[in-house]
């Protein structure tokens, strides 16, 4: 699978999502596969999944916090 750079796509709730970017695009930051979701964060060029070779990827949004966030909702969860 190839992505397109020129055209956005659009959510299932109307929702315009940003442009994918394809295995051979340079990235910054962190990445999920369109087919697997497998993510990746890296600062050069994407290559194609490890897990399941296609080579569409989406930005994730990015937080400083956002893993240590998940986790203490996960913890506070399990602890009721």
């Amino acid at each position: 699978m190839t992505a397109s750079r020129e055209h956005s796509t659009t959510a299932a709730g109307g929702d315009e999502r940003p442009p994918l970017l394809a295995a051979g695009d340079h990235g910054k930051g962190e990445f999920r596969c369109v087919d697997c979701g497998h993510t990746v964060t890296i600062c050069r060029e994407l290559r194609p999944c490890q897990m399941c070779g296609c080579e569409s990827w989406e930005a994730v949004a990015w937080s400083p916090f956002g893993r240590a966030l998940e986790t203490s909702a996960v913890e506070a969860h399990l602890h009721r």
